[in-house]
């Protein structure tokens, strides 16, 4: 006899349940373990990562990043690189609107401060005695392209140093960051949306001046390949200007460049942690830049400039442009620099001023701004500072920074009031850090 039929409804429905409850805790325990190993892999690699600042332990090649005006790696490919309104020279007839507009509000000349910043009388000069101590000045991002060169075509080659050859002569040592290859030949990249060329006839001025050394590490000194890499290389050594961050190989480029003034051996190092593509890279029979996304190789060699000379300075390439808040890559990196022997370390890529930090009685100077470069709508990429660093033999170093405001091609002394307002805004960017009025740094 069948079993009535509510009896079998009742009995089918308790059975799909039964298979329901089954589907959901298979569903239910294959979520569980999904999420348990993605959480174990990110874990991993963060500490993979972290390994890597700490001991130099790191990939070969860093994933896709996007580096502002260029693309990181990618597997040996590249693409279209970010339009994002930088101030740079564009691609051939292409007109730099940006540029144009902002030299508009202040005449095609530009203008000067009616009143230039000056320090208290009382202020302390950073004098260095001879034999005691080293005065040395670095400043930013320097160009001599597109807008950049057509006034200085009418200037004069210089024109940028209107305001600061002072500073510069009687110095022991002046650096900056050249963000250009400097050569009549070369071949364009095709990959990137602002392509620099700089005229080699700037470099006499540029040495005349008092610039004695330079950063080639950044990601701009390629824009004119292998061939523009090495016409620059050329043509900085027949100016006596010393320079490091690239060479004919990896051996040049990661090297160190020694300098010695008044007795005390200085060591120059430059990396760049925004490389537009692999192939930019420096190699044992390939012409690059020294790069530092994986920063093995840069702290081997700051340990040896180390042990071969008393005051090692690192030139470093890093962040986002066009803001004031840190990567945590630029934190990572001068910590770990200054681990393995750096006295300074010299910021640049921002476009604009970022903070101040000393760590372990070292100073980190995130980012110097621009100095001789094009000039943009955003005010902020205007202001700039020439920074005074007066060290003892043993690596003791006093700070300082004098406001500039970068014109069109040449960096102008600020006015009393901007210079002051300056001052506070690094100031506030710099947790620990004090700036006085004179522009000296205290941590």
């Amino acid at each position: 006899m069948y079993p009535p039929r509510s009896q079998k409804n009742k009995q089918k429905q308790q059975e799909n349940r039964r298979i329901q409850n089954r589907i959901w805790l298979l569903l239910n325990l294959t979520l569980l373990t999904l999420i348990f190993v993605l959480g174990a892999y990110f874990y991993v690699e963060v500490r993979t990562q972290q390994r890597g600042v700490e001991t130099g332990a790191t990939e070969s090649l860093p994933p896709l990043e996007y580096v502002d005006d260029g693309l990181a790696y990618l597997g040996g490919e590249t693409g279209e690189e970010e339009s994002t309104g930088h101030v740079e020279e564009q691609k051939a007839n292409e007109p730099n609107r940006e540029e144009e507009a902002s030299a508009g509000n202040e005449g095609e000349e530009g203008s000067e401060p009616v009143a230039p910043y000056e320090p208290p009388a009382d202020a302390p000069k950073n004098s260095a005695e001879a034999g005691e101590h080293l005065l040395i000045h670095f400043v930013g991002d320097t160009m001599f392209s597109g807008k950049v060169q057509e006034r200085l075509e009418k200037k004069g080659y210089d024109f940028p140093y209107e305001y600061i050859r002072e500073l510069f002569e009687q110095d022991d040592l002046t650096l900056l960051n050249l963000e250009t290859p400097v050569t009549e030949g070369g071949q364009p990249a095709e990959n990137k949306t602002y392509v620099f060329k700089s005229p080699t006839r700037a470099l006499a001025p540029m040495a005349k001046a008092g610039v004695d050394a330079v950063g080639l590490a950044n990601n701009h000194i390629l824009d004119q390949g292998i061939s523009g890499l090495k016409d620059t290389l050329k043509a900085l050594k027949e100016h006596d200007i010393a320079y490091a961050g690239a060479g004919h190989d990896a051996k040049d480029a990661y090297a160190p460049v020694y300098l010695e003034r008044k007795g005390i051996k200085v060591a120059l190092l430059s990396f760049s942690r925004v490389v537009p593509e692999s192939t930019w890279v420096a190699g044992a029979n390939h012409a690059g830049v020294a790069s530092a996304y994986t920063p093995k190789r840069a702290l081997e060699e700051i340990r040896t400039a180390k042990e071969n000379a008393d005051l090692v300075l690192v030139m470093s390439h890093w962040g986002k442009e066009r803001t004031t808040v840190l990567e945590d890559h630029q934190q990572e990196l001068a910590h770990a620099y200054i681990d393995a022997g750096a006295d300074l370390v010299i910021g640049s890529h921002p476009h604009v001023m970022q903070g101040l930090e000393q760590y372990q009685g070292k100073w980190i100077v995130y980012s110097t701004g621009n100095f001789i470069f094009t000039k943009s709508k955003d005010p902020k990429t205007w202001e700039t500072a020439v920074f005074s660093a007066v060290f003892t033999k043993e690596g003791e170093c006093s700070l300082r920074l004098i406001p500039y405001r970068t014109e069109l091609g040449q960096p102008v002394l600020m006015n009393a009031e901007d210079g002051g307002k300056l001052l506070r805004e690094i100031a506030e960017m710099s947790p620990g850090v004090r700036i006085a009025d004179t522009g000296e740094v205290f941590g």
